[in-house]
């Protein structure tokens, strides 16, 4: 009797051990469950689920209605991308910082695994309409907001930085072309929400001095100010941030297309005074500076728009363009007073000896080079008509040749004066 006892004891110990096993087992595998259920993947899902359950991202974000909603704003300019100098209107590309406060978008992160930072689709959740007001083309930046995210905080506050590109109209002035440098600016505001429901200020935010450039201008400056704008009636006020920016050109190329030539018009107008009257590389120098000044202000002119301040370096050009004119017409009056078969002025005669000679630089060069080349010229053609030259007339040809240079000279010294007076006018403005 007692062997059977044990025998019933030990099945019924069986079975409790085997049960008892099979209990500890189907709790592990419940509690295996419940730590896969509270991944950062699923406790990430439950909290967006949470967030956007009963959200409306047409209301603004606040439960106080009757406050405003602070969005600071920054916009980092990345790139110039053009300025149509012709409609003056500059188009830039950059990232447009924003952040603001959602008192609905607010959490505890011990209760979601230590969460603290949520990534939400821009079209998900409330957002500043935020516009370029005075933009030549439509550029709302939630048009294609899908592809920049909001990033928020546990606090609830959003950082948004869509990337974005303005078209503005830039008054640029061209005085100082091809060296110009214009300030051109952005205006950021909404036209839906009142100073009332948001209030749009600057961001302080310390940013790389490395400012943007383009094709054939750099960013030298840019500046974010506040301003704020009232209703005709007052009754309402808008907040606004200007980002101001001064650009400046850079490209060489216009330097050479512009200031190059002057120089070169310059320099060969100069040396043209010190050629012969009767040297036909005169002609050619003053006929190739017209036609070098009428192609640069041609130039100017299709570049620079039409109605805007005339630029120094046209100024110049249109001096140097007349000035080569001048050169021509000067040329041809000293070849005629060389050429001439009368009797000069005894006063003209005289002035030209005793006066002009010496502060024309005419010391040795008329009375020896001169005079000699005007005697050649004279005896080869009265050997050609079989003449002899009289005293008188040698005497007369070089009264002529010494009048004909004396006004040359002048000339030159009075270009001179003319030039430098005109650089230092620009120089000055």
């Amino acid at each position: 009797m007692l062997f059977g006892f044990c025998k019933i004891s030990q099945w019924f110990w069986g079975i409790g051990a085997a049960g008892l096993i099979n209990f500890f087992v189907r709790m592990q595998l419940i509690s295996g469950q419940q730590v896969m259920d509270t991944t950062p993947a699923s406790e990430l899902k439950r909290l967006r689920t949470n967030l956007l359950d009963k959200y409306d991202y047409n209301m603004r974000p606040i439960k106080d209605t009757s406050q405003s909603i602070r969005v600071l704003i920054y916009y980092d300019v990345k790139h110039i991308l053009a300025l149509d100098e012709k409609y003056q209107i500059l188009t830039v590309e950059g990232i447009l910082m924003m952040k603001w406060t959602d008192e609905y978008l607010r959490w505890d992160p011990t209760s979601y695994s230590g969460i603290s930072m949520v990534r939400f689709n821009a079209k998900d959740v409330w957002k500043p309409d935020v516009y370029s007001i005075y933009s030549v083309e439509s550029n709302e930046l939630t048009e294609e907001d899908g592809i920049w995210p909001l990033q928020v905080s546990s606090d609830g506050s959003v950082n948004w930085n869509p990337s974005s590109v303005f078209d503005i109209p830039c008054s640029a002035e061209y005085k100082h072309y091809p060296f110009d440098s214009h300030n051109c600016s952005i205006l950021l505001g909404s036209w839906t929400y009142s100073g009332s429901e948001i209030l749009l200020e600057t961001l302080d935010i310390n940013m790389d001095k490395n400012f943007a450039s383009g094709t054939a201008w750099i960013l030298t400056n840019v500046t974010h100010n506040n301003e704020i704008m009232t209703s005709e009636k007052g009754s309402f006020k808008f907040h606004f941030v200007r980002v101001n920016m001064k650009l400046k050109r850079t490209s060489t190329i216009y330097r050479f297309l512009c200031v190059i030539p002057t120089m070169i018009v310059f320099i060969s107008s100069m040396s043209g005074f010190w050629l012969l009257p009767n040297d036909g590389s005169r002609y050619l120098i003053g006929c190739s500076n017209i036609i070098l000044m009428s192609l640069l202000l041609q130039h100017m002119a299709a570049s620079i728009p039409a109605g805007s301040e005339i630029p120094l370096i046209a100024q110049y050009s249109a001096t140097c363009l007349c000035m080569s004119g001048a050169f021509l017409v000067i040329t041809v009056f000293t070849e005629l007073l060389r050429n001439r078969s009368g009797t000069p002025p005894e006063s003209v005669v005289k002035l030209a000896h005793q006066y002009l000679e010496s502060y024309c630089c005419l010391f040795s060069f008329s009375n020896v080079s001169d005079d000699y080349r005007a005697l050649t010229e004279v005896t080869a053609s009265s050997s050609n008509n079989a003449s002899v030259v009289s005293p008188e007339e040698e005497k007369r040809r070089k009264d002529w040749v010494t009048v004909s240079l004396v006004v040359d000279r002048m000339a030159f010294w009075i270009f001179v004066l003319v030039y430098a007076i005109l650089l230092i006018v620009l120089a000055v403005i």
